[in-house]
């Protein structure tokens, strides 16, 4: 099968998206597919192919109002069986690249968590003229797939296609550093909330002031938002506890989870939580936020503890820390227990959505256009 898949990001941007598109199509190629790339152009040459680090061919054009010119070519030369859209709450290149592929089979998959406004989130898709009757719509957890259901047509449905992970590749050894240690990865964006974590962090130190405890905040991005953390470290008094360290590699960050007593992820709006996973498959206990995609792999109680309010995330670290019986046990939890994000059960599900994506697909003649027709005349 040919697959297209689209991002309005990519390597060599790390994040969430940009990581899972590049595991995605690496295995997606290792298992016999034919794979493409398309995003918008950064520094590399604008409608030139190159490879990712892991051997991925990437494409990269221009965003409107040049997209139009230059997307043709690059569909008509690679001739996709399926396109797969990765998209956030704003992804202006993919939708575009969405509008403009009218006759072939089209699953989006969404990676962010929307507003919980489905009159407003209604409207703006109105803006992207999206025909979502022709498109296999998912998300990457049950609550991002809820929220997106509520904004599209009435009876569209919307299925979980989760993020994969190898949790043989994070399995680790936990070496505890004597105090107990605190730790969070994600990018240093207001929407993942990396300040609300100081704050806890604060709070933990003001009402358990003989805990032995440290913080290592592993943070991707520079800019205001890393200063703004810096500055609420020095406020709050907690420069010899809590460490602010830049992007690290996967090899680094299971080194660190390795020490970890706790993982924190802060963001009430995270549709999934791939670092999160990562640290559930470590073994470590996983604080976060209730109503979050963490619910996918994070039951209060079980493998961490979720917060209702911002203001209970300081006592579930104390509790945590307080109650080492309920620590290990949430350890030796996560680290026995498989979690459904496998990648051989991922890749099986992408499968069975880009057949029902492909089975769904008409040929749209309305304005003339049936060139994508011709690869499923062929296999008729």
């Amino acid at each position: 099968m040919k697959i297209l898949h689209v991002t309005d990001t990519f390597l060599p941007r790390v994040g969430g998206i940009e990581l899972h598109v590049d595991d995605l199509a690496v295995r997606q190629q290792a298992g016999g597919h034919e794979v493409l790339v398309l995003t918008a152009e950064r520094a590399l040459a604008r409608g030139t192919t190159h490879r990712s680090p892991s051997g991925v061919r990437v494409v990269r054009l221009s965003t409107a109002p040049g997209l139009g010119v230059e997307l043709g070519p690059q569909l008509a030369g690679f001739d996709p069986d399926v396109v797969h859209a990765h998209l956030t709450v704003g992804s202006p290149f993919t939708w575009s690249v969405l509008r403009r592929t009218a006759g072939v089979p089209a699953l989006a998959t969404l990676h962010s968590l929307l507003p919980d406004a489905p009159t407003l989130v209604r409207a703006g898709l109105r803006v992207t003229r999206l025909p979502a009757d022709r498109i296999t719509f998912t998300a990457v957890s049950a609550v991002a797939a809820g929220r997106l259901r509520a904004a599209l047509p009435a009876g569209q449905p919307v299925h979980v296609l989760h993020n994969g992970i190898d949790p043989g590749g994070w399995r680790i050894r936990h070496r505890p550093s004597g105090a107990f240690h605190v730790v969070s990865v994600g990018r240093l964006a207001a929407r993942k909330r990396p300040l609300v974590l100081v704050q806890a962090l604060a709070a933990l130190a003001g009402t358990a002031p003989g805990l032995s405890w440290t913080a290592t905040l592993v943070g991707v991005g520079d800019g205001a938002q890393r200063a703004k953390v810096a500055t609420a470290v020095r406020a709050h008094g907690l420069g010899d506890r809590v460490r602010l360290v830049g992007a690290l590699d996967r090899g680094a960050i299971k080194a660190l989870l390795a020490t970890a007593d706790v993982f924190v992820a802060p963001a009430q709006l995270e549709s999934f939580g791939v670092a999160a996973l990562e640290a559930r498959c470590a073994g470590v206990p996983i604080v976060g936020m209730a109503g979050s995609g963490l619910t996918e792999f994070v039951t209060d109680g079980v493998e961490g503890l979720l917060a209702d309010r911002d203001a209970e995330l300081a006592g579930c670290l104390h509790r945590l820390a307080s109650d080492s019986a309920l620590l290990e046990r949430m350890r030796r939890h996560n680290a026995t227990y498989p979690v459904p994000m496998d990648w051989p059960t991922v890749l099986a599900e992408h499968e069975r959505r880009y057949d029902e994506a492909r089975g769904r697909t008409r040929v749209l003649t309305s304005n003339g256009y049936e060139r994508f027709s011709a690869r499923e005349r062929r296999s008729a």
